[in-house]
């Protein structure tokens, strides 16, 4: 059965389920205590002295769904997007049902059955939709209805494939590429992969049943942007497509008036105060708390590293912060003691692609070090620079300073590093839940604009989340 057909049925099933739970829970888990007119789970299901509100109550908690985009697979990727669709319902619902208290007097429930209702059915429903697509993003593809086709084939079309994969949770199926006009776009993609030329669009979409295509191309010409401002509307399509100003403007841009005339602002990129404060505020709850847990492995850990060689524990390196402001990093020591000094000996080894410096082999890691950073102990000092107000939990991995020479003469660069210094940099982030010190220089620059572009609180509380399985699978540490 198609998403868009069983999620209703799903959330309709955790509503009426939930409006049974809250009546007993209402009554002190005592069904002997339950009013006369109270309904059981099964008369929930046929005809009662409440059902007139009942079918009321699910219409409005499937129409606050639908309202706030929990039934849009483009908005529902994440479960923080999930549970945030399902608190915004809940709370329109609990309005919805205290109106109705009061117009149906003797007709609906006493007000403590909708308060607990309210809960209840918020939890459930989200808890049953989280479980549904983590389900699903096991499914095989052939068993999935959200099908997805490139616009393009040239290496746009490749890093759009590998963005779907990465933050689509497994959710959508890739139908294939379609070609713009022969000849203007190279192919970077697998040709037994394309579909067909976006001219011939209500065919591919009659053959492949895609539901959305993202443009990953500037090679289109006036015909084809025709058939997509105007065919896929009425092919059922959504056209969806990445910025593609990011590199000289703004790359979250939001609309803005000039008199009557609708514009694209393209100004700076700004963030929002209150969001900060809150950040910095979960930052401190959570770091006062893990710091005081991780107290008695902190200092064992200290003691082997002085003990391993004589050297210090801690590790003070100059990284650049927000503003561009540099300050010292902290972090166990994992190399030996002198591996500054050996770096110009190294750098004809450096096995990056771009300005970081980075070995996977390298000959300067002690082997305490190697197991303090396949686990990423080593970083665990920077709870530190938390306290201290240099880093946050969360955001884009400080870059040393002594990597950032000469930055200035690659505009794009630049405009990475000056983007990345509007924000705090942190301990964890896509970096670290992506594959960490495989990543090509391209990677990390479209990484961190996409997290900077999408910042949220939630996202952060997601990518926390994210960090505890990739550290576990004992990834590359960078």
């Amino acid at each position: 059965m198609p998403t868009r057909l069983l999620l209703p049925l799903l959330d309709a099933f955790a509503v009426l389920g939930s409006l049974w739970l809250a009546q007993w829970v209402a009554h002190g888990l005592n069904p002997a205590a339950m009013p006369a007119g109270t309904a059981t789970l099964v008369e929930l299901m046929g005809p009662n002295p409440i059902l007139p509100s009942g079918l009321a109550l699910s219409v409005a908690w499937l129409g606050s769904l639908k309202a706030t985009g929990g039934y849009d697979p483009l908005r529902m990727t994440s479960v923080a997007r999930m549970l945030s669709a399902g608190f915004k319902s809940g709370a329109s619902t609990l309005v919805f049902m205290m109106a109705l208290h009061f117009a149906l007097r003797g007709s609906t429930w006493a007000r403590t059955t909708v308060l607990v209702f309210a809960g209840i059915s918020t939890i459930n429903v989200a808890m049953l939709r989280s479980l549904f697509f983590q389900i699903q993003s096991h499914l095989p593809s052939t068993l999935r209805d959200r099908r997805v086709a490139i616009v393009g084939t040239g290496e746009g079309a490749c890093s759009m494939t590998e963005r779907i994969h990465l933050y689509g949770h497994k959710t959508w199926t890739l139908a294939g590429f379609i070609t713009p006009s022969a000849g203007t776009d190279f192919m970077a993609v697998n040709p037994t992969q394309v579909l067909g030329q976006l001219l011939d669009l209500a065919e591919l979409v009659e053959q492949h049943a895609f539901e959305v295509v993202v443009i990953a191309t500037d090679k289109l010409n006036r015909e084809e942007h025709l058939i997509l401002s105007t065919e896929a509307s009425k092919l059922g399509v959504r056209v969806l497509q990445a910025p593609e100003t990011w590199g000289v403007a703004n790359p979250k841009p939001e609309l803005a008036a000039l008199g009557s005339l609708q514009l694209v602002d393209l100004t700076a990129l700004t963030y929002p105060s209150e969001g900060a404060v809150l950040k910095r505020a979960l930052d401190l709850v959570l770091v006062s708390i893990g710091g005081l847990l991780l107290v008695p492995l902190l200092l064992p850990i200290a003691l082997l590293i002085r003990l391993s060689d004589g050297g210090p524990a801690l590790f003070t390196q100059s990284r650049a912060g927000k503003g561009g402001v540099t300050f010292p990093m902290f972090k166990f020591r994992s190399m030996v003691v002198d591996a500054e000094s050996q770096r110009d000996d190294l750098q004809t080894a450096n096995e990056s692609d771009g300005v970081l410096f980075k070995l996977k082999e390298d000959p300067r890691v002690t082997p305490l070090g190697r197991w303090l950073r396949r686990w990423s102990i080593d970083e665990l000092p920077q709870l530190l620079n938390v306290l201290r107000g240099d880093m946050n939990l969360v955001g884009p991995r400080p870059l040393p300073v002594a990597d950032l020479a000469g930055i200035e003469r690659d505009p794009e660069l630049m405009y990475w590093f000056t983007q990345r210094s509007k924000v705090k940099p942190g301990i964890t982030g896509t970096w670290q839940v992506a594959k960490r010190g495989s990543l090509k220089m391209d990677d990390m620059i479209r990484l961190d604009i996409d997290y900077i572009q999408g910042w949220s609180l939630s996202a952060d509380l997601v990518l926390l989340l994210r960090t505890i399985p990739a550290v576990t699978r004992r990834r590359e540490a960078l």
